[in-house]
């Protein structure tokens, strides 16, 4: 009996691609985790962290905390805005985080970040010890901020429209960077431009 062979048609995936201009609407906090902390942390889980503590640089502390692009510029992760972007699927009809999730990325690293100008945001926060005590927080804070994102998107999945639409709720709901909507601030919060 001789065996029937089927032609199977595979149907390319319909990759594109889009730039998405975003405005901060709120100032973006920045709280890079520095290498200073990264060794202090990476000390204390090795047992070579018995030293004394340093008195603090506030002002380096907050050089410390803005991300970097390659060449030296502020930026902030590509990821940050993506994750904002799948959270809000919640907010869409007939679509769900996992779609969301695989339909598209944002290509890059740490996208380049422009802004007006920016300050030292001081804040009163609390130590994490067993006696919680108080301590100052200083951030860089980025005003009248901007960037663009470039997306790689599968066509059949997800349409421009609904990007867009994922980004404006993005902006509005979850934010990005510290004190954001989606941690009960309203700090990194941005339309599309």
């Amino acid at each position: 009996m001789a065996t029937k062979k089927q032609e199977i048609v595979v149907a390319p995936i319909q990759i594109a691609t889009m730039e998405l201009g975003i405005r901060g609407d709120t100032p973006l906090l920045m709280e890079r985790f520095s290498d200073a902390a990264r060794q202090l942390l990476l000390q204390q889980v090795t047992g070579k962290g018995k030293e004394k503590r340093k008195n603090r640089d506030m002002n380096q502390e907050v050089k410390d905390k803005i991300h970097l692009t390659a060449n030296g510029k502020p930026g902030f992760p590509a990821a940050a805005f993506k994750r904002a972007m799948v959270e809000a699927s919640v907010y869409v009809a007939n679509m769900d985080k996992k779609r969301a999730k695989g339909s598209f990325y944002i290509l890059g690293n740490i996208l380049p970040i422009r802004s007006k100008k920016m300050v030292v945001n001081k804040a009163l926060g609390r130590d994490s010890g067993i006696n919680h005590a108080p301590r100052e927080i200083w951030r860089p804070e980025f005003q009248g901020w901007s960037a663009k994102l470039l997306l790689r998107y599968n066509a059949s999945q997800i349409t421009p429209e609904a990007i867009v639409e994922l980004a404006k709720l993005a902006g509005f709901h979850i934010g990005v960077g510290g004190w954001r909507p989606q941690c009960s601030g309203s700090y990194g919060m941005f339309s599309v431009a």
